[in-house]
């Protein structure tokens, strides 16, 4: 389930008449969040995928109190990718610092920490994934770890 949310999350921009910059909606007001969310999981629902998949897409963007923990996930790992893209240099440890203080409202504080522990895991010098080494500190999501679905 997580993996197909993963993969269509942004689906309901394609409902849009004007596209989000870079496509980037974690910095979009809540209520066009929602909107965006509700769009998707209609799209989802259409293309005959298990409707919790829809579901999941649709609640990614409620307050993360009423989130099941697959959403959590995808609206941490979406705001993340963003966040950390946008943020030159410094963009993966602020866009950490971001989720952290964005844990009093809008992100669940324990998919942020399991994604700092993900984090911090696959920066600490060269390791081994997937049969080969990484030579270079990974610290984006842009160089998924095994399991991690993203876009870009």
């Amino acid at each position: 389930m997580l993996e197909y949310a993963a993969l269509m999350h942004d689906i309901g921009q394609l409902s849009l008449v004007d596209p989000v910059p870079a496509g980037a909606t974690a910095v979009l007001p809540a209520a066009e969040q929602r909107r965006i969310a509700l769009l998707g999981g209609a799209v989802v629902r259409q293309t005959g995928v298990d409707p919790r998949v829809a579901a999941i897409v649709e609640r990614q963007a409620d307050p993360h109190r009423e989130q099941p923990l697959a959403a959590r996930i995808v609206r941490v790992v979406n705001a993340y990718e963003e966040k950390s893209r946008e943020g030159g240099p410094g963009g993966p440890l602020t866009a950490l610092e971001e989720l952290r203080l964005g844990t009093a409202g809008e992100y669940a504080p324990e998919v942020v920490e399991a994604l700092a522990r993900v984090l911090s895991r696959n920066t600490e010098g060269t390791r081994e994934h997937g049969g080969r080494a990484w030579r270079e500190p990974r610290t984006g999501l842009s160089d998924p770890a095994r399991g991690w679905v993203t876009h870009g």
